[in-house]
């Protein structure tokens, strides 16, 4: 395994890999071909990966691993088929021939002495030191600022990022594990007794700037690569406030975007719902769970947050999102636990901030729903590619690649599970397969350009290489679009002939259509536990769109 956890409590570490003929396993639990940034602990600065299949060397970064100097971190770009196990080699290379990254460290007002045996560390001088911090890809631009190392412009829109204390009530009920009542006062801004230490990375496979404060780590990280990965910026929080007492830690943007006192949250990780701040209400009221995403928007533009992990959101003025990060509470909150909220843990947070231009408004759905390239940036969070190294005894026969998919699913479908269906009154052999099928609704008004490798309109074919030991297949389709807003679509495959098409008029083969429930306004459990259906006005400027499943 490429990482280990030592107590139930703690953050994974990476292993150190020794380079020798051990073989590196990467899994894409996704239905989607893609290129992500893979990273290793490894025991020496010259090294490189080759594509074990082909033979052909990888493109690589080899990084410092400042907590741990003995250590190097290796990065490299792998192009990763659908549903599939890919084999990698990591190697010596020539002394000095991996490409290393390039650190400028720098203390406003106070720069510090750095030393590394293996890396090029510069600091800024001069008035080069009072310039804002500028990072950029083939894609986006950024600068940050000098002081702080924060976030204080995007690409194009005015994007800051700042954090603040949140207190809690001197008197009465006071803040705990359940209730969130924040003190009159309201957030406080952050502020240390001494300015953060500042680092800037540059290299082929990623560019970042780090701020390291008493409390917490902030990076902001560029990758150079094309796609979805390449166009949003990577947020990450390393959040530890045990020394604190009744303190919580919020990261807030603070945008130009005119989103007035709308902003939209995913519900189950199926669908936006629309909230808005009220000033009549109290400050915690206009807070709202956040599973995976979150967005402002005006007519021309949106600011989309998508989140590896489920926090509180908010929106208090227009424009701005702030994210709680961590909470320590001293007292009981009077409702059945019985302590304070004291057993906090170092805490890795990890975003993704993606801006995009808008077309205007489409159809007037009261509905909204996430770009086609924020559904591809929050599936790369929510299934990241898993790393496994394989034994290099040569006792166990040769590894060799796997892949489930021979093409890319549509890009707005997202494979849920593919399960064996048994009889629990027969014990016999299985005989069926059970495929189902996530159809994510996407906003239209903000088109990739340029386009992913996916498609997600037309006809599209893929093959499927079930085992002929199964001769059925049954399709669950559940979809949220216009080609068929109303009905699920069951389709029984016969492996080798048989085919299967949405809408329900294209199935071939034993065909059942579910429709759901009379859509009411109270039907909350119904739209909360599958997706939004909408009626055919809503959705009548959608594009239709088809797909084929073909049993192999």
């Amino acid at each position: 395994q490429d990482e280990v956890i030592s107590a139930q409590d703690a953050l994974p570490q990476k292993t150190t890999l020794a380079l020798g003929d051990e073989s590196l396993i990467v899994l894409n639990p996704t239905e989607q071909l893609r290129t992500s940034v893979v990273t290793l602990a490894v025991d020496s600065p010259d090294a490189r990966v080759v594509d074990a299949a082909t033979g052909r060397p990888m493109a690589v970064q080899v990084s410092a691993v400042w907590a741990e100097p003995s250590k190097v971190s290796l990065s490299f770009a792998a192009e990763l088929p659908p549903l599939s196990l890919t084999v990698y080699h990591v190697i010596k290379a020539p002394a000095g021939s991996a490409p290393r990254a390039r650190y400028v460290v720098h203390r406003h007002g106070d720069p510090p002495t750095v030393h590394s045996e293996h890396f090029q560390v510069s600091r800024l001088q001069g008035a080069e030191a009072d310039l804002p911090l500028s990072l950029s890809n083939k894609h986006l631009r950024m600068w940050s600022s000098p002081e702080t190392g924060l976030l204080q412009s995007g690409p194009v829109r005015q994007v800051q990022v700042r954090f603040l204390w949140y207190g809690t009530r001197t008197s009465g009920d006071r803040s705990g594990a359940y209730l969130f009542l924040p003190g009159g006062e309201g957030p406080q801004a952050y502020s240390s007794s001494e300015p953060p230490l500042i680092r800037v990375t540059r290299g082929p496979i990623f560019s970042d700037i780090t701020s390291c404060f008493p409390h917490f780590t902030h990076t902001v990280r560029l990758y150079h690569l094309d796609g979805h990965a390449g166009k949003s910026m990577e947020i990450s929080n390393m959040v530890d406030i045990r020394s604190e007492t009744n303190k919580e830690l919020v990261m807030r943007l603070v945008t130009d975007v005119a989103s007035g006192n709308r902003f939209y949250t995913d519900l189950n990780g199926f669908q936006m719902q629309q909230r808005r701040s009220l000033e009549k209400l109290p400050l915690q009221a206009n807070f709202y769970p956040m599973t995976s995403a979150a967005f402002l928007q005006d007519a021309s533009s949106r600011l989309s947050l998508l989140s590896a992990q489920s926090q509180a959101v908010a929106s208090l003025r227009p424009g701005e999102l702030e994210l709680v990060l961590d909470r320590r509470l001293q007292q009981d909150d009077n409702r059945g636990l019985g302590q304070g909220v004291t057993d906090n843990k170092p805490t890795a947070t990890l975003y993704r901030l993606l801006l995009e231009d808008r077309g205007g408004e489409v159809g007037g759905a009261a509905v909204e729903h996430l770009s086609l390239l924020a559904h591809l940036a929050s599936l790369s969070l929510s299934h990241p590619p898993i790393t496994m190294v394989g034994p290099g005894d040569g006792q166990l026969p040769k590894l060799r690649p796997f892949q489930a998919l021979r093409s890319s699913l549509p890009c707005d479908l997202h494979l849920l599970n593919l399960r064996t269906l048994e009889d629990p009154k027969v014990r016999a052999e299985v005989t069926s397969l059970a495929l189902l099928l996530h159809r994510k609704g996407f906003d239209c008004s903000s088109a990739p350009a340029p386009p992913p490798a996916c498609s997600w309109n037309g006809l599209d074919e893929v093959g499927l290489p079930l085992d002929s030991g199964f001769p059925s297949v049954f399709l669950v389709y559940t979809c949220v679009c216009v080609s068929c807003s109303w009905t699920w679509t069951i389709c029984s495959l016969r492996c080798g002939s048989a085919r299967c098409a949405a809408p329900a008029s294209r199935c071939s083969g034993t065909t059942t259509s579910l429709t759901p429930p009379t859509r009411r306004r109270s039907s909350a459990p119904w739209r909360s536990a599958h997706s939004a259906w909408r009626s055919p006005d809503e959705a009548a400027s959608r594009k239709s769109g088809s797909f084929t499943i073909k049993a192999i």
